[in-house]
């Protein structure tokens, strides 16, 4: 193999894939990036079994071939590289990297143990703009679980039913929903929990200007393709609960009130929130035309008020502050409805000029 090509181009084939890269495996070939040269690119590709992405970049190949290359070291050398043409050549499984008078060989792997990313056979395909599901996976993703002791929280339900492509995720303390409208001719069904890494690894990767995402399924895989990147997850098995049956269709109180003005009250009430164990609890009071956060503890003591209009009855109510601060930042509208039914219910947050996103709360019961 023999290439030449710039920086830049090295660099954004390793910034693609080498969240891929396996920090955990004991295989060491799952820690190496495979580099194949074909026709006039050049193709980085990683995977720890899990997920996996390749992104081709320019390259002026002069002698196509594959290597498998350190990740880790590989990438600390491309950033520390001069911006002039590189030449990459690949001699006995070794890579050598010349750059003005000057070179460096790298020790690699043998491509042939490297496990290719699957083609997927007769796949369901969807096509939606990049700027629409980066920002579902935004406003819901924060929502999947962290503990992996009950697999089908820590990813996102995927669904998509006619013209409607939705994206929910749950942690069992609160839940996310955001659905959007998608060109489906086919009137094609999909639904599939997608990990939560996998979705970061998107919205990481997708860029704000719009272009076309495809989302690609077959069984148990998924395959997200757009501009150069292909990247294939597998699904999370189980059964993801029936978050409709969770979503209270009656409350007994409205309140309307600025999404900037609560996000400040509640990050300044959780600063002085955390007790002993931890607990970032504030306690909310919803009066006539007023909504109160008085928090007390060890620290200090602070009281919020706020401008609010009220429909139904008046309620006190505690949460989990962070669970507030986590959705009022992803909210985009300047006004939310906030629906609630006592202290005891769940809480649910809904944008005033958007019925395409909710955001759902469990109280917290204090003594």
């Amino acid at each position: 193999m023999k290439i030449f090509c710039s920086k830049d181009a090295l660099l954004s084939g390793v910034n693609a894939v080498q969240r891929a890269v396996s920090s955990k495996n004991t295989l060491p070939i799952l820690q190496g990036i495979l580099i194949k040269a074909e026709q006039q690119s050049l193709q980085f590709a990683a995977t720890d079994l899990e997920m996996g992405i390749r992104c081709d970049v320019p390259a002026q190949v002069i002698e196509e071939g594959i290597i498998v290359v350190p990740a880790k070291l590989f990438a600390e050398v491309v950033r520390k590289l001069p911006d002039t043409t590189i030449t990459l050549e690949e001699r006995d499984k070794a890579i050598t990297i010349c750059y003005h008078r000057s070179e460096i060989i790298l020790n690699g792997y043998d491509p042939e143990e490297f496990p290719l990313l699957p083609d997927l056979l007769d796949p369901i395909s969807f096509t939606l703009t990049t700027t629409i599901f980066k920002n579902m996976i935004r406003q819901t993703v924060f929502s999947c679980a962290l503990e992996e002791n009950r697999p089908v929280f820590t990813g996102a339900l995927l669904q998509i039913e006619g013209s409607s492509i939705r994206l929910v995720a749950t942690d069992t303390h609160r839940l996310a929903y955001s659905i959007a409208e998608i060109p489906n001719s086919e009137e094609s069904q999909f639904s599939g929990i997608i990990p939560a890494k996998t979705l970061s690894e998107i919205s990481r990767l997708l860029r704000d200007e719009d272009e076309n995402l495809s989302i690609n399924f077959s069984n148990n895989q998924v395959v997200f393709q757009f501009g150069s990147i292909y990247l294939v997850s597998r699904l999370i098995e189980g059964q993801f609960p029936n978050f409709k049956q969770v979503i209270p269709q009656t409350c007994e109180t409205k309140v309307n009130l600025s999404v900037k003005s609560f996000l400040e009250a509640v990050e300044r009430a959780s600063l002085l929130s955390r007790d002993k164990s931890g607990a970032n609890i504030i306690r909310i009071n919803v009066e006539k035309d007023e909504l109160k956060i008085d928090q007390t503890s060890e620290f200090g003591k602070i009281s919020e008020q706020m401008n609010i209009e009220l429909e139904g009855k008046n309620v006190m109510i505690a949460f989990n502050a962070k669970f507030l601060i986590d959705a009022l930042k992803v909210i985009d509208s300047e006004q939310i409805v906030f629906e609630l039914s006592g202290p005891f219910s769940p809480g649910v947050m809904r944008p005033l000029d958007n019925p395409n996103y909710l955001y759902l709360v469990l109280p917290v019961r204090t003594s």
